[in-house]
Order: structure tokens, then sequence, then C-alpha cells
């Protein structure tokens, strides 16, 4: 049996577990402020992900690059605009610590089975926890904007019934952000909070839109600001047509999806009926040929 892939797994194995030792005994205590900070039950190995850090540091590098700055904004939609870099930081620290923890676990496996094949799959499973951090923050994108577009139309037909019964819009503004504890209703209340602390509405609006993210609830902010800017005496009416067209984009949506929704239902029924024909047709094919 040939045993020089299992020799080279074996060192590409025990050099990559000894840097990992090298950064543990170099940064264990080099990033104290940080490492309590990191919510355990999001992030698996938490405790150790000062080993990314200490990467980050040696290496000097950027998180202010372009792709840096489109990842943060993401980030921001599900952590807070507050604590975008922060979480950057610590999901970039993650994945390094997952590629140098797990990657030496997959060369051990495959040099103790002589199998190469073995130690892809080790490195693989390595490369699936990196990439999982980044599918968790677009994952929890996708579910807050779905959330924000459903709570759409009825905040607007909340909003434009108070409008509509005499309420300046700053008022009705709070009154329907406290309505819900939902992620559309929880950006009004910090509208809210920024008009209270001395914020214009047309800047408290238009931040809104920019932390919600949507191209719908950004083209109902520029409605708004513009009513706003003239004085219009037409926002209950622009608000009533918005409402009557959310509702309507909301059914077509729905329909969609349930449309999606059936085409993905096919997929199982065929590989069902491909069993089932198997089943049929095997017993069949061999009593011809037995």
């Amino acid at each position: 049996m040939n045993y020089t892939v299992g020799y080279i797994m074996a060192t590409a194995g025990t050099v990559l577990t000894a840097v990992w030792v090298l950064l543990y005994m170099k940064f264990s205590k080099s990033f104290d402020d940080v490492i309590p900070a990191i919510d355990k039950k999001k992030f698996m190995l938490g405790e150790v992900y000062f080993i990314g850090f200490g990467i980050i540091s040696m290496l000097k590098l950027n998180l202010r690059t372009e792709r840096g700055r489109k990842k943060e904004k993401k980030i921001s939609e599900v952590y807070g605009e507050r604590y975008a870099s922060f979480y950057h930081y610590v999901i970039l620290g993650g994945q390094i610590t997952y590629a140098l923890t797990f990657a030496p676990i997959g060369f051990f496996l495959g040099a103790i089975s002589n199998d190469a094949s073995i130690s892809f799959l080790g490195i693989a499973a390595a490369a699936a926890l990196v990439a999982y951090l980044d599918m968790s923050v677009n994952n929890a994108v996708t579910k807050r904007r779905d959330e924000i577009l459903s709570d759409y139309p009825e905040m607007l037909s909340k909003l434009t019934l108070l409008v509509n019964a005499g309420l300046v819009l700053r008022e009705a503004w709070a009154k329907v952000g406290e309505t819900s504890d939902h992620p559309l209703y929880l950006e009004m209340r910090q509208a809210t909070e920024d008009i209270r602390n001395g914020m214009a509405d047309v800047d408290a609006i238009y931040n809104f839109a920019q932390r919600c993210a949507l191209k719908e609830i950004r083209k109902f902010a520029s409605v708004l600001t513009q009513n706003i800017k003239k004085g219009s005496s037409e926002m209950t009416a622009s608000l009533r047509y918005m409402a009557t067209e959310s509702w309507e984009e909301k059914r077509h949506s729905v329909k969609r999806k349930g449309a999606a929704a059936g085409q993905k239902l096919l997929i199982p029924i065929m590989i069902m009926f491909v069993g089932v024909l198997l089943v049929i047709m095997v017993p069949i094919v061999m009593n011809m040929f037995g």
C-alpha cells in the first residue's frame, strides 16, 4: 500500500495544528474585551474566535474594502448599524477560526485512512462552516425583508386610517409603531425616537427607509417626505393609494409563492414515482432474464 499520500496529509495536518496551537498560546488573552460580547448560542466555538482575530491582527486585514462595506450593510439590517462593524469583525474571525480548526482534522482523517477523498470531505466540512456564517446573515436578512413586506400593507392601512381621522402624521406614525414588535414597526419606533431627539421628520423617515432597505419602503418614504415638504393636503389620498397598491402586490406575491411551492412539491412526487416504478419493473426484468 502506498503511504505517500497519507504522509503528505499527516504533515499538512501537523503543520496546521502547530499553527493553531501557536495562535492559541499567543492570543488566548489578547481579545478578552471582545470574546465575552460574542453570543455563544449564535456563534459556535465563539470562545476560541481569538484565533481568527489574531490572524486579522497579524495580517492587518482591511475590513473596510468595498466588499466589506457591502457585507456590513447587510449585517446592519440584522444587528443594527451601530453594531455592523463589530459583527463583521466577529464573523470574519469566526470564519478564519473554523478553517484553521477543522481543516487539520480533515487532513488527519485522510492520513489515518490513507484516502485523499476523506481528507477532501473534512476540508469541505470546514469550508461549509465558513460559508455557514455568511449564509446565516443572508438568511436572516431575507427573513427580515419578507416580514417587513408582509407587514407593509397592514401598516399603511393603519397609518391611512389615523391620518384620515385627523391625526397629524407624526402622531399617527408613533401610534402605529407601537402596535407590533415586528421589524417594520420597530424601525418606525426608532424613527419616532430620532424625531423626539431633535431629528427632522424628513431625515428620520429617510433613515427609516434606508434601514429597511427595500424599494417599496423607499418609495413610501419618498411620497411621505414630498408631502411633508410641500405641506400637501393630499397626504390621505396618497396613503390610501399606496395602501391599495400594496395590498394588491401582496396578493400577487402570495400567488407567486403558492405557485413556486407547488413546483417544489413536484420534485419529491417525481422521486416517489420513479421509486415505485423501479420496485415494479426490477422484478419483472429479473424474471425475464432469469
